[in-house]
């Protein structure tokens, strides 16, 4: 079999994969705090034949743009985006810690205790990793990063930073946690500022993900093209004695 038949395979495999990531960004364009992912490829391992080397085709690379997003005001009636490159650290019913750049908030009653929780029932964590517990008193709540916590009234959230923030596994909905085989670590972020009753939005670039479609689209085609012209090699190779 001509190795051209598997390399050809790779691409139009690795062109499809690129197709799916823009697919997922343009129908996600108008997800607050979404975050756009974006395709690389690099080439495989050499092989060497009669003194040649040849290639064994490409392998797809995806990563993800953690860019900050647009600001918009919120229709919400409680909630809080990032201004800067942290995150805010919220806890599920399951006790696994993620972190998220926009929310909607409201506060439920557990027990007796009222606590800050997210559209999706996560508690609100602070800097210690606490949930965030409210006053009933309170007849409003201000919200506020540790970069501001000095001589101001209101709740102090937990707002996190990391080394490599790309490498942060999604989980949807707007949150992340912690790759663990990276050997990430949540550092706590004194930089960034919160944005009450605003929202982020997409870092999706519609316009960059036309051309990416037409890329992908060219691709798979010449892929898919090379694969037929292999394929019409052998059928001639394999009838030369016929």
């Amino acid at each position: 079999m001509i190795n051209a038949f598997y390399v050809s395979k790779s691409g139009a495999k690795n062109y499809q994969y690129y197709l799916n990531a823009v697919a997922n960004n343009v129908a996600n364009i108008n997800t607050n705090g979404f975050k756009a992912q974006s395709v690389n490829f690099t080439d495989l391992l050499y092989s060497e034949k009669h003194g040649l080397q040849f290639g064994n085709g490409s392998r797809a690379v995806v990563t993800r743009d953690m860019s900050p997003g647009g600001m918009q005001s919120s229709e919400s009636g409680l909630s809080v985006m990032v201004k800067g490159d942290g995150f805010i650290a919220v806890q599920g019913a399951d006790g696994q810690i993620a972190y998220t750049r926009s929310v909607n908030l409201g506060v439920a009653n557990i027990d007796g205790v009222s606590y800050l929780v997210t559209a999706a029932g996560d508690f609100v964590l602070d800097n210690n990793l606490n949930r965030v517990v409210i006053d009933d008193a309170q007849s409003s709540i201000t919200l506020k990063a540790p970069a501001e916590a000095d001589g101001e009234s209101g709740y102090t959230l937990g707002v996190f930073t990391f080394v490599n923030p790309q490498d942060l596994i999604a989980l949807g909905n707007g949150k992340y946690v912690l790759n663990e085989e990276a050997g990430m670590e949540a550092i706590p972020d004194t930089a960034s500022t919160l944005a009450q009753n605003m929202e982020e939005t997409s870092n999706v670039d519609l316009i960059s993900e036309m051309a990416k479609m037409i890329a992908a689209q060219r691709g798979f085609q010449a892929n898919a093209q090379m694969i037929r012209t292999v394929d019409e090699m052998e059928y001639i190779a394999n009838n030369l004695n016929a």
